[in-house]
Formats: structure tokens, C-alpha cells, sequence
């Protein structure tokens, strides 16, 4: 089990699509940790079109989310790699420093009941790189917004999910400002090679 996380416009899906090619058997999951969870499919919906999604509400649907998740994830098979990109860390984060602390609480919960990555990479760049990604990508989300319209909100959460990915998941940091997707994925792969020796 690998995650591949980190907030946007820092490199992931690319990352993610770079890695798929070097394993045989993958499942990619994003944001949770079941392919087919409806309140995760729902709440991925808002938070990326909705710009009145947030608070309790949100909050309360990635808990629901989370909880169907846990109840209903089943292990790779053996020879098969879940590659995870983003997970419920980032929710976490949010909850923690900007959200409501019951559900915190209640994520961190229901996060004990979830399979440890075996390898994470947490991914980050400077908001400049990022502009200079949003700018050079055909669509963006609301959610690719928030680093430039608010973005000291946007460096805390980044900050404090860094913070959980390494506490977590013993995730290794890597800085993608100025790397082509190739490099990202030779400095995974080195890293990936190194820790599994």
C-alpha cells in the first residue's frame, strides 16, 4: 500500500499516473480508500464545485465517508499495489485547525481503524510552481483556487497535513518546485528502491 499525498497542484495525480506503469497489478484509489463509497463520491462533487460546501456539513459527510471506508475496505490481493492518491489525513488537517474538534476527534477514531501505508510520499511545491501549473493546466477545480485566494489558510493546512502524513505514515517529503514529472517519479523511485532495501 503506497500514498501519494500533499494538496493541489503539488504533483500527485501526475505522480500517481507516472507510478502505475511500474508495478503490474494496481488499484488507484482517490481520497478514500473504497472505490465505490457514495458519500465519498458525493462529497468529492461538493467540495470541488460548491463553493457554499464547508463546515459541519462538509465535515459530517468525509466523517460518514470515512466510516464507510473503514466498514467496507478490503486488502490488496497478493501481487496487487494500492496506490492511494490523498487520503483522509487532508480532511483531518482541515478538521483540526479550521473545522470543528468533535470531528477531529472522531476522524482520528475512525483513522486507527485503517491499514497503515507501507511507503508514503507527502508532495509540495512553492505557490509560484503552482500558479505556474494552474495556469498551464486545460480545466481547474474550485479547489485549485484556494492556494491563491487564500493562501496563509492554504500553507497551514498544507503544513499541518505534512505534519500528520510524516506522524502517520512515516511519509517521506519531497519538494517538486522546478522538476519535470519525470524527476518527481526517479527521485519516488530511488527513494521507493532505497527504502525497501
Amino acid at each position: 500500500m503506497i500514498l501519494i499525498e500533499g494538496l493541489d497542484l503539488a504533483g500527485k495525480s501526475t505522480l500517481v499516473e507516472g507510478l502505475k506503469g511500474h508495478f503490474g497489478r494496481v488499484r488507484v484509489l482517490n481520497g478514500q480508500f473504497c472505490d465505490n463509497n457514495p458519500a465519498g463520491r458525493v462529497a468529492r462533487e461538493l467540495v470541488r464545485w460548491d463553493e457554499g460546501f464547508g463546515g459541519v456539513e462538509a465535515g459530517a459527510l468525509f466523517l460518514s465517508s470515512m466510516i464507510w471506508d473503514a466498514r467496507n475496505f478490503v486488502p490488496p490481493a497478493p501481487g496487487e499495489v494500492h496506490l492511494q492518491d490523498s487520503c483522509w489525513l487532508r480532511t483531518l488537517a482541515f478538521e483540526q485547525l479550521y473545522g470543528s474538534v468533535p470531528l477531529a476527534r472522531m476522524m482520528e477514531e475512525q483513522g486507527r481503524r485503517f491499514p497503515r501505508f507501507e511507503k508514503a510520499f507527502f508532495l509540495t511545491a512553492s505557490l509560484e510552481e503552482r500558479e505556474r501549473r494552474f495556469r498551464s493546466r486545460s480545466q481547474n477545480d474550485l479547489h485549485d483556487l484556494m492556494a491563491f485566494r487564500k493562501p496563509e489558510k492554504f500553507l497551514a493546512i498544507e503544513r499541518r497535513l505534512r505534519e500528520l502524513v510524516v506522524e502517520w505514515e512515516a511519509g517521506v517529503i519531497l519538494e517538486t518546485d522546478g522538476l519535470s514529472p519525470t524527476q518527481v517519479l526517479r527521485r519516488v523511485l530511488t527513494k521507493f528502491v532505497a527504502k525497501s532495501a
